[in-house]
């Protein structure tokens, strides 16, 4: 009689958050026993948040969807994958012919970080192009910034951070976002590094900071305005270095020197001998900066972020142990071969920026879509500029990796926009709020199941291959095996139909010149990084150039509280990435105020309210604490339709550059509800 033996497979964390964690799979008999993290793994030393371990309960959860269904007359219909993929197949050949492809509509976004789970992306390049979307509602206008400032965006490696003297986490929680680097700001602190926390909330990391910094929502771009000030006024910049590799100071120089320093104090919310601390802390070398997303996701959110990256280059901290600026680290993105096939040779895609989605759909339907010499949607006609019009409309939609009509803002809107495409395509493991409005749900693979390459663009830069740890207890195709049976199907001759290993072995082949052992065994064996731990510590900065080059604009967003009107900021939480873990929670969701609004308001502490912005309103619960100040609600993301998501009141504009959804502009209003007796 034979005796099972427990195996230990390779994988990693597919989250797409900042440490994308490695960790083990314990299998017996092609059943996982338990996750658990990798303790020699250099970055994230078996540490696995409840986010990571949640995959195996996800893998068996009760509502798992394994058969793909068809809505027929408003009723699910279970289906073959066969018959899925020769219904996908001829809806695509019908759009294509009438319409032509770019009548499709394709959107992928942030729910997988795996690169084989994107292979819709290379599908339709070889079809001939479709309809994409640019930017989105993570972090894309400092992305942009930091890439004009640098001309890449690369970080310190987290240990860096023990040869800083202050360390400023400014706008983000990795209490709650990072568990390895709330690790090691701790380490950091222990061994003499002073935190300060610059934020709107009173976070969890706030809790452990030397000193926590009050900023007013969209007050950092004034603050860091402020701190700038004062390093020219006190000539604590470092001449030697900006003159080496800086350009553009001199204008910089003028522009806040011509600023009122009141004014800015205003805006910030910061008061002088705060700024003037700040700046004695930064200015002793080397410190650095840890930059989260939310305050870029306004109006003027590249601004701001280009505005925080001045700081380190004009007092000489760019490029040394212990300074930088840490935004986000795309190590392997021009690295790695990501288009091993050449898809995009011989396609034609048109573009459209997430936050303007609803506009694109509805202007395609009634053929006033104009768009720029780079194909991207604008929306009106612009005599200025040299218009291409390609009248095509949205006929088709396919949505990966994705819970868009959860995620993205003023979602009443786009739920109107959505619901005017003819026939919506949804791949998930389980009926989200997109999976509902759509026409034919496509079940997917858990992680778990496939094989798979991985790596973050933020922290973690470490390349990491999963293991399949086991078969689908029924029958599925995942994406990459969907996609190509598509592919064969509607005889696309150029299609790569190969099997996963020859496909993830040309992906990696440019690893080969910093390792030649390298190839998938490598990987899995063993723990493999190109990342330098100081970012552009050789000062050559990709930027055309060769500097680090100073941008900025003149505008400056004053808040106006006086209306009575509450910013709504809608951050991460601790236990969920946006929507993925929160469709067990029961009740309604809940927002946050502190304890003089409501008594200003006359409300209780679990008052059922109502919040109302201009796009919706929804029912909370309020849950009051003083760690919002006044005309501030604080709402964590991830709330699905039947709680109450914040999405149906956020602000769908976009911001200066990079295409950012611009979430915190939004303003809602407090409503109480009135009970009646009877």
């Amino acid at each position: 009689m034979g005796v099972d033996v427990m195996e230990i497979l390779s994988h990693g964390c597919t989250l797409d958050c900042f440490d994308c964690c490695k960790f083990n799979i314990h299998i017996e008999n092609n059943k996982i026993l338990k996750i658990t993290g990798d303790k020699n793994h250099p970055f994230t030393k078996g540490f696995v948040c409840k986010k990571g371990l949640a995959h195996l309960d996800r893998l068996h959860h009760k509502d798992r969807i394994y058969k793909p269904m068809l809505k027929v007359d408003g009723k699910w219909k279970e289906i073959s994958f066969e018959e899925a993929v020769s219904l996908v197949a001829e809806k695509l050949s019908f759009y294509k012919e009438k319409y032509s492809s770019k009548s499709i509509l394709y959107y992928e976004q942030y729910g997988n970080g795996a690169l084989l789970k994107s292979m819709g992306d290379l599908f339709f390049n070889f079809f001939g192009g479709v309809s994409k979307s640019k930017g989105g509602p993570c972090w894309s206008a400092g992305i942009k910034a930091q890439t004009i400032n640098f001309g890449d965006v690369r970080s310190h490696s987290l240990e860096d951070m023990f040869n800083s003297k202050s360390i400023f986490v400014w706008g983000k929680n990795p209490a709650f976002t990072s568990i390895h680097t709330i690790q090691c700001i701790k380490k950091a602190k222990a061994k003499g590094s002073k935190i300060v926390v610059i934020d709107p909330i009173y976070t969890k990391t706030a809790e452990m900071a030397d000193k926590y910094i009050r900023v007013k929502p969209n007050g950092d771009g004034a603050l860091a305005l402020a701190i700038g000030k004062i390093i020219i006024e006190k000539e604590l910049y470092d001449n030697d270095y900006i003159r080496k590799y800086v350009n553009g100071f001199e204008e910089y120089k003028d522009y806040v020197e011509s600023l009122v320093l009141e004014d800015l104090i205003e805006v910030s919310g910061v008061c002088r001998n705060e700024i003037e601390e700040l700046v004695e802390l930064y200015t002793s070398k080397y410190s650095t900066i840890l930059i989260g997303y939310g305050m870029q996701k306004y109006k003027n959110g590249g601004n701001t972020i280009s505005l925080v990256d001045i700081l380190g280059a004009i007092t000489g901290q760019i490029g040394f142990s212990g300074g930088g600026v840490n935004y986000a680290n795309k190590v392997y993105p021009h690295v790695i071969n990501s288009d091993p096939f050449n898809s995009e040779d011989d396609c034609e895609n048109r573009f459209f920026y997430v936050s303007e989605m609803a506009d694109f759909i509805k202007g395609s339907l009634e053929c006033t879509d104009y768009y720029d010499n780079e194909n991207i949607y604008i929306k009106e006609n612009n005599s200025k500029v040299e218009l291409k019009k390609f009248n095509v409309p949205i006929k088709m939609a396919i949505v990966t990796k994705a819970n868009l009509l959860n995620q993205l803002a003023d979602l009443n809107k786009l739920k109107d926009a959505f619901s005017k495409i003819e026939f919506k395509v949804c791949f998930d493991m389980f009926m989200t709020d997109t999976a509902i409005e759509c026409d034919l749900f496509i079940p997917t693979t858990s992680t778990l199941e496939s094989e798979d390459l991985i790596y973050s663009s933020m922290t973690n830069p470490y390349i990491i291959y999963n293991e399949k740890a086991m078969e689908p207890k029924e029958k599925l195709m995942d994406e990459y095996e969907f996609f190509k049976e598509l592919a064969r199907i509607l005889n696309i001759e150029k299609y790569p139909y190969v099997d996963k290993r020859e496909y993830l072995t040309k992906v990696i082949e440019p690893l080969k010149k910093y390792n030649d052992k390298v190839n998938i065994d490598y990987l899995k064996n063993n723990y493999f990084s190109i990342h330098k731990p100081i970012a552009w510590e050789d000062k050559n900065f990709e930027t055309k150039s060769g500097k680090f080059e100073i941008f900025f604009n003149n505008r400056l967003y004053k808040e106006n509280i006086k209306d009575n009107k509450f910013i709504l900021l809608t951050n991460h939480t601790r236990d969920s990435l946006s929507s993925q873990h929160m469709m067990d929670e029961e009740g309604i969701s809940i927002a946050y105020i502190n304890e003089n609004m409501a008594k200003e308001l006359n409300l209780n502490n679990d008052e059922i309210v109502i919040l109302k912005s201009n796009n919706g309103e929804i029912n909370v619960k309020l849950n009051i604490d003083n760690i919002v100040s006044d005309y501030i609600v604080l709402m964590y993301v991830g709330w699905w339709t039947k709680h109450g998501n914040p999405n149906y009141l956020t602000d769908s504009g976009i911001s200066d550059i990079g295409g950012q959804v611009t979430y915190n502009e939004t303003k809602v209003e407090i409503i109480k509800k009135l009970t009646v007796e009877l």
